[in-house]
Formats: structure tokens, sequence, C-alpha cells
């Protein structure tokens, strides 16, 4: 059985307050038309479908047309991931079901439950609680393990004195508790594991060590299908723990690092053939620096399809004619920085563009005339993740 890992496709997700949904829909068709040439037979989609929990019309409209598509002639598996609001993401389940295209959402509930019989040639053979299994037309059967991404909220439903990884670890090994009939198996979550390298488009309260799970950990798999880190990485070789990344650069950090699936063989029971494929589609981001505006416009002629962080390295602030230059002759500049010799550093960036934290120690320094300490951020943060999953 050929197989595509996928995640973090963040529908409706802007980058400094720049719209990347036409973007979204040329990658989506992308993956679509590999899934094609490689004759893949199930899509694994580890969470972060939508970049909100009440993602705009057009968002959604986008994700069914393309999932649809994607569904055609195979399988498709997706699980919720924290920037996702489980049970409207299943709310189509029982549509779904008849592409071919299943959902896992809150792990307390039996969110992939299968109603109806899809179009699909991989047809489902059993589903449950954390589990679906399916088989292909060549009679290849493979058990899929799905932990969608486990919030505190979800763990409300029993009193314990486990940490949080604890318990995360027993809700991966409960994925697995139902291949009674051993099943080759593959694991398809949405969480950190310890030691996964970050960038700037995740948000910073899903991070922290408390929240991570230690590689060893991980039930026996296949492979291991993870999401939530934009960054496709290796966590495990020998084991094929592998976070696939996010399908386009959202943070300027990303600017090196190139988007991709990847494809392999499910064969006798182990991952075989594994192939990175690279994702082509969708503009690329660029950071440029230049010590007046007459540099950065000769460099950035050279970038005009690329969306652009420019930081002049300045003697005195922009002027409004320059200022009203860059804007009107380089609109894909959409991040712009000010260093001023002898003065202070200035980003010009909207309010809408900053993150919680960033608008929590504004918020402090406005009221009290100083940062806050580390701790007290990360406190409000954790506090602000609680309200918004429930």
């Amino acid at each position: 059985m050929r197989i595509l890992h996928t995640s973090d496709w963040h529908i409706g997700k802007k980058t400094e307050n720049t719209d990347r949904l036409p973007e979204q829909a040329e990658v989506l068709d992308e993956i679509c038309d590999i899934a094609d040439r490689e004759k893949v037979e199930l899509v694994l989609v580890a969470g972060d479908v939508f970049d909100t929990f009440i993602p705009s019309a057009e968002a959604e409209e986008l994700f069914y047309r393309k999932v649809v598509k994607l569904a055609k002639g195979r399988a498709v598996v997706i699980i919720s991931g924290n920037h996702d609001d489980a049970t409207r993401l299943c709310a189509s389940a029982p549509l779904a079901n008849v592409h071919g295209v299943y959902f896992a959402g809150n792990i307390n509930i039996d969110g992939n439950a299968v109603s109806g019989e899809a179009e699909s040639p991989v047809k489902v053979t059993g589903s449950g609680e954390g589990y679906i299994t399916l088989k292909n037309t060549a009679g290849e059967e493979v058990y899929i393990g799905m932990l969608p991404y486990p919030t505190e909220a979800r763990f409300r439903e029993r009193a314990t004195e486990e940490s949080y990884s604890e318990r995360i670890v027993g809700w991966l090994n409960k994925c697995f508790e139902n291949n009674v009939r051993s099943l080759p198996q593959i694991l398809v979550a949405h969480l950190f594991t310890l030691g996964g390298l970050t960038s700037d488009g995740e948000r910073e309260i899903s991070l922290g060590g408390a929240k991570a799970v230690e590689k060893g950990k991980f039930p026996p798999a296949a492979y291991t299908a993870l999401g939530h880190l934009h960054k496709r990485q290796v966590i495990d070789k020998e084991r094929n723990i592998i976070y696939s990344g996010s399908i386009l650069q959202y943070a300027f950090d990303e600017v090196n690092v190139e988007k991709s699936v990847t494809v392999f063989d499910l064969i006798g029971g182990a991952a075989e053939n594994l192939k990175v494929v690279p994702l082509e589609k969708g503009k690329r981001l660029a950071r440029l620096s230049a010590v007046s505006v007459s540099q950065a416009a000769e460099l950035l002629k050279n970038y005009k399809n690329n969306l652009v962080e420019l930081t002049l390295k300045l003697k005195s602030p922009l002027n409004r004619e320059e200022n009203a230059y860059l804007r009107s002759e380089f609109p894909n500049v959409i991040s712009l920085k000010l260093e001023l010799s002898g003065g202070e550093n200035r980003v010009i960036k909207g309010r809408k563009e900053l993150g919680d934290g960033e608008l929590f120690i504004e918020c402090y320094k406005k009221q009290y005339g100083a940062e806050p300490e580390k701790e007290l951020t990360e406190l409000f943060l954790s506090l602000l993740s609680e309200v918004n999953e429930k």
C-alpha cells in the first residue's frame, strides 16, 4: 500500500496580515497531483487543517473542495490539530465518509465512526475510538492509530496524578489496543516531541517541555506521521518518526526551509521506499536588508515573486515620500523593519499582526512601565490556551 503523509495546512492562515488562501489552493492541487503521479492509495493528514477554530467560509469551502479532489481513487485520514475545532472539523463526517475521507477529532469520543459505503477503492474494515483499519484492492490491510492534539481540556474527563506527558503516552498506547489481528501499524498524531525544531509559525504555548513527548515513548509502528511543527524533520530515522512540516513557508525564520510531503510503501509490516517529494507551489519568503531606500529598491527588483521582510539600516527614519514609494512600488514587502543608528530599532507592524504574547507584553509595559517576567507571560499564555480550548 502506498501512503502519503502531509500536515499543517493551516487553511486561512495569513503571514504578517497577508492572505495566503490562493497559494494554499495551489499547493493543495499540487499535493493532489503528487498523489496521482505516485499512485498513492492512502493520504494521512496529521492535523492543523485550519488556522483558527472558526475558519472563514472561504477557508472551509477551499478545504472541502480540495479534500474531495484528493480522495478520488484513494482514502484520506485526517486528525484535528491544536488550531482546529475538533467537533467542527468532524461535523461533515457522514458526508465525507462517502467520499473516503475519515476524521478523528476529540480523543474522548468516537470521532471516527464510519457511516455509509465509500466510493474509494480503499475500504474501511473496522473503526473505533482512536483507530481505523483500511484494506486496498490487493487485499493489503493497515491499522492506523490516531491521536488528535491532546489538550488539557480533553483530559478533564478523569482525575489523575499523571503528568501531561505520561497521559499522552497512555493515549498513544491505547491507540493500538484494538489491533487484535496484529495488522501492520501506523500512528498519526499531532503533538510536540522533545527535541523537535520549532519556528515562529507555531503558537508559543504549545511548545514547552512540560507538553513534550520523548521520542522513545512512541509505541511500535512501521511509520509515525506527526504534525504540529512546521519544519520537516526526522525525529527517529530507524523508527520512521517524522514531521512532514507545513505546506507553505508561514514565518520568516523558514526562508531556507523547503516544503514537502513524504511518500512511502507499506510492505510486509514495514515502511519502505521513503521519498521526500518537494512542494513547489506558493510564494517563497525572503529576508532582505539594505542601508538605503535606493539599495533596497535594487534588491527588491529581484524578489518580485517573494513575500519579503525588509530591514532598513538607516541614520534617520523614513520620510513620508520614501515610505509611500516602498509601499506602492513593492507591495510584496509585507514586513518593514527599521534599524536606526544611534536610536531605537523599530518594526512597522500593526497591532493586528502581533501575537498573543506580544500583545500581553505591550499591554503590561503600557500599564506598569516595564516588561513582565518571562514566567508571568508564560502563565498568561497558558491560561489563554485553556480558555480557547473550552
